[in-house]
């Protein structure tokens, strides 16, 4: 998907990947960074679907997957 140009304007732009990434990693939700091609600068999306995410993001919905489990588990066993 192209990102159309009021869209770019309005959008943070960052000069590397990498500091696209650090900032995606800080935030709440999950974000990737992708490079426009309007601009040639990166910008950040919260569309994942179907996309490569970020190690870090990977990293992070493993553990709170696995802290999920262990809460079901453990609440299955409190009788």
């Amino acid at each position: 998907m192209r990102t159309r140009l009021g869209i770019c304007s309005k959008k943070r732009r960052y000069e590397s990947e990498n500091e696209a990434l650090a900032h995606a990693a800080k935030a709440q939700i999950s974000l990737r960074a992708y490079r426009c091609s309007l601009c040639r600068r990166y910008h950040l999306t919260s569309r994942t679907k179907g996309m490569r995410l970020p190690q870090f993001e990977i990293a992070r919905r493993e553990s709170s997957s696995s802290s999920r489990e262990r809460s079901t588990a453990g609440e299955l066993h409190s009788d």
